[in-house]
């Protein structure tokens, strides 16, 4: 096993099935032809790696369901041109207990830390076992996360003493510890990683993995650049390639487009967080793909392609009225307007154009795209003529700052 082996083509994605809202829900509940059809996206997209998470308490309840959906997965998952690294265990965040039946719209952690110690390791061994005795043999097996941010729980924070936090910091880190010498000993062509949430946690177990993996979500390109430089010293001093298991977040200040590009730049690889848009507690900070295949913003998938916005202050300003469409349009508007008319399918045509020149040149949020609001006003009612009328005003309003610079043309 070439433990040099580099990682900086990784173009990863976490998963969580767009219906699911835990990991327990993902293989309780499994749906292969859904499965299968979010993959397709991912394979779209030119992604190349996914990054699951297991559950033990599903396992427990029916080992040979839970086996064959997660090595359906696997199998689907290469079909499509895309390795599975499993994450087998998981810290974040909380203190509850998980069961199967569990009917929760929070993460749920992974045994859960009444399973953390020495009592329960010969149940976790034999879940080890079987799972890679399921998945070591498929050729779509990247290799073995073993823990997903160990120290990203509450069960060390609060109120306590210092001695009775280090001693459950110290259980943690052994059960990490212990799980990837298993996956060691049980699969000797597999690497093991642990995705650990900051990179000086490497420290911790840098020694104890093939692979160095860590999470950014930091706000500003010199924070990312200086945690990435973190993480490549660690690498440097264990001997071990590194790569990047999560980012990408709208509301830490970490967008998707930034951390990308400075992964391409420094060779890391990654997996973005997360593939889907859908039940999971992460929708409205995460997420690149709708179920129906729509994007949340396409500059993100851009990004994922390798193309991304120009920021060098050489950008070439869009010029909405450069053959006089914007200007023509006002000039409909304010005569549709002022006349009082009532003809909808006009005034429909007038607003569809104008939302279309703003969308084009992007001079609107586009949280909402205009063209989305208009759609519910295709149909003609009675009472959504006043209705028209605002977004017509409003979207003219926004468009008059864009007008002003005509083109003539031999012909016009």
């Amino acid at each position: 096993m070439d433990k040099m082996k580099s990682y900086h083509q990784i173009r990863g994605f976490n998963y969580t099935p767009s219906t699911a809202r835990n990991d327990i829900e993902f293989w309780r509940d499994y749906d292969e032809q859904m499965v299968e059809q979010e993959l397709d996206y991912a394979q779209r997209l030119g992604l190349n790696s996914a990054r699951p998470f297991l559950a033990y308490v599903v396992y427990d309840h029916d080992p040979t369901m839970f086996l064959a959906r997660v090595r359906h997965f696997v199998k689907a998952a290469w079909d499509r041109g895309i390795t599975t690294m499993p994450v087998v265990w998981d810290s974040c965040f909380s203190e509850v207990n998980p069961t199967y039946d569990i009917d929760s719209a929070d993460w749920v952690p992974n045994p859960g830390v009444q399973r953390l110690g020495p009592e329960f390791w010969p149940a976790g061994e034999r879940y080890c076992h079987d799972v890679v005795q399921a998945l070591g043999p498929e050729p779509g097996l990247a290799m073995w996360d073993v823990m997903n941010e160990p120290l990203m729980t509450s069960y060390i924070a609060g109120d306590m003493a210092e001695s009775q936090r280090a001693e459950r910091v110290d259980r943690i880190w052994s059960f990490v510890r212990h799980f990837s010498k298993v996956f060691g000993d049980l699969d000797r062509e597999h690497h093991t990683t642990c995705g650990v949430a900051r990179a000086r946690n490497l420290a911790c177990i840098g020694d104890a993995v093939d692979v160095l993996s860590f999470h950014d979500y930091r706000q500003t390109r010199a924070a990312i650049h200086a945690h990435i430089d973190e993480a490549l010293g660690y690498a440097h001093t264990f001997g071990k390639p590194v790569f990047m298991s999560e980012m990408g977040c709208i509301a830490r200040a970490n967008p998707y487009d930034m951390t990308l590009q400075i992964c391409q730049d420094r060779g890391i690889g990654w997996y973005l967080w997360e593939l889907m848009i859908g039940s999971s507690r992460w929708r409205d900070i995460h997420g690149i793909v709708y179920p129906d295949g729509s994007v949340r913003d396409p500059s993100i998938v851009a990004a994922v392609q390798g193309f991304f916005r120009n920021r060098d202050g050489k950008a070439v300003p869009p010029n909405v009225d450069k053959e006089g469409t914007a200007t023509r349009a006002l000039a409909r508007a304010a005569e549709w307007l002022s006349a009082g008319q009532t003809d909808h399918s006009a005034g429909i045509e007038i607003a569809e154009v104008i939302a279309n020149l703003l969308e084009a040149g992007e001079l609107i949020a586009m949280v909402q795209p205009p063209t989305v609001v208009l759609r519910g006003l295709a149909e003609e009612t009675p009472d959504n003529y006043a209705t028209l009328r605002l977004l017509i005003s409003q979207w003219s309003d926004a468009l008059v700052p864009h007008t002003g610079t005509i083109v003539k043309y031999a012909g016009q």
